[in-house]
């Protein structure tokens, strides 16, 4: 029964329960939490004070865009340990025991036995894909039938060893999501061994989806970037109507790849999926340098444009005001408010130059636990992170 049940239904025995209770769950509270994250080959543990304090005075730290001070990142406190240990040890057909050591071998270095877990797996492990749910479904098992039909249809495999969720929806289609059964079952493993409890588990770009989708404008796409692959969600529809019509996995030609390049890809995958183009990129995970340098130009250039189209309409109204004045009497002189706000929606047309995507990051924080950490933070503790800073 869930907490919110037993206060509907027994309001009058929780009193008694308390003195009972919170002796044994303030201290687990106390404690703190752990955060793992799961990639390819590697577990990521942080183990954080589970306070939404510690990953606002790490965004503090952090200015818009990926610009860190790094005297602020030198002053903050130290940031949680990151503990890593290779799931390739394993083997790539280990089973379930076999994993859920390494991860609890990682669990028990970072101090997080007995502690609620938050896992988050990376999109490398993750299967996206969108179900059209039947005409004639009315229930939870045709959704599901659907969804495994959907899957075998796409990567030619049973979705028996595959664990399938979804946003379960019977009338419009919806999103759903498969992770490797032998990791979800190794990290419950884990968790009971060390008597803790997995308090949720989700993939990377779900989780940046239920964060930051209702801050996204219909003319914009949100995506995570995380082990050289950028996982785009593709939205289509008007402000109030944007649906998640397809998730997008691309493949990065190399580390730091040029913006043009990342422009030409989200083009051609709106033409595929008849989509119109956005115009800002949304991402949640750590930004290419190269992308950054490149908007900052862009910006600077786009506010130069503007400033220099609203000075020459200025002078041109200014000489258009002395000819008329030499030329007409003192009252014709005087603008009248209809001609004011018809110059200011004119300046405004020229103030917004076309300039391509741009490309935005949802976490600045991200750059500031990268900064304390050094250039050699792997995918799977950007995971961990990732999880405090959403």
């Amino acid at each position: 029964m869930s907490l919110r049940a037993a206060l509907r239904f027994a309001p009058r025995g929780l009193p008694r329960l308390l003195p009972q209770v919170l002796p044994r769950v303030l201290p687990q509270l106390q404690r703190g939490q752990c955060r793992l994250g799961l990639s390819r080959d590697v577990v990521a543990v942080l183990r954080s004070d589970g306070s939404r304090s510690e990953a606002r005075r790490i965004a503090d730290g952090a200015t818009d865009g990926l610009q860190v001070d790094s005297g602020a990142a030198a002053s903050a406190k130290p940031l949680p340990l990151c503990i890593e240990r290779a799931l390739t040890d394993a083997g790539p057909n280990a089973a379930p025991d076999e994993l859920a050591a390494l991860i609890g071998d990682a669990i028990d270095q970072a101090g997080g036995g007995g502690l609620p877990i938050h896992a988050t797996f990376g999109d490398d492990l993750v299967r996206y894909f969108i179900v059209t749910p039947p005409a004639n479904g009315a229930r939870f098992q045709d959704l599901r039938t659907a969804a495994e039909v959907r899957f075998q249809t796409l990567y030619g495999e049973s979705a028996a060893a595959w664990r399938l969720v979804a946003d379960w929806q019977a009338s419009t289609p919806f999103l759903a999501c498969a992770v490797p059964l032998r990791l979800h079952v190794a990290l419950q493993i884990a968790a009971r061994a060390r008597r803790s409890c997995v308090v949720s588990s989700v993939p990377d770009f779900v989780g940046a989806w239920n964060r930051w989708h209702r801050r996204v404008k219909s003319d914009a796409w949100l995506a995570t970037l995380h082990a050289g692959a950028l996982t785009v969600g593709v939205l289509d529809g008007s402000a109030r109507r944007a649906r998640l019509a397809a998730v997008r996995t691309l493949t990065l030609v190399d580390p730091t790849p040029p913006l043009a390049w990342l422009r030409e890809q989200l083009a051609r995958t709106a033409l595929l999926d008849n989509v119109p183009a956005p115009k800002v990129l949304h991402v949640h995970g750590q930004l290419p340098d190269s992308w950054q340098l490149e908007n900052t130009a862009l910006d600077k250039a786009a506010d130069r444009r503007a400033n220099g189209g609203a000075r020459k309409n200025a002078l041109d109204a200014t000489n258009s005001g002395e000819d008329s004045a030499a030329n007409s009497p003192i009252n014709s002189t005087v603008s009248s408010p209809a001609s004011c706000v018809a110059n200011t929606g004119a300046n405004k047309d020229n103030a917004t130059p076309e300039t391509g995507i741009a490309v935005r990051a949802c976490s600045p924080a991200l750059a500031v636990f990268t900064a304390s950490h050094g250039t050699t933070v792997s995918p799977a503790a950007q995971l961990a992170w990732s999880g405090i800073a959403r």
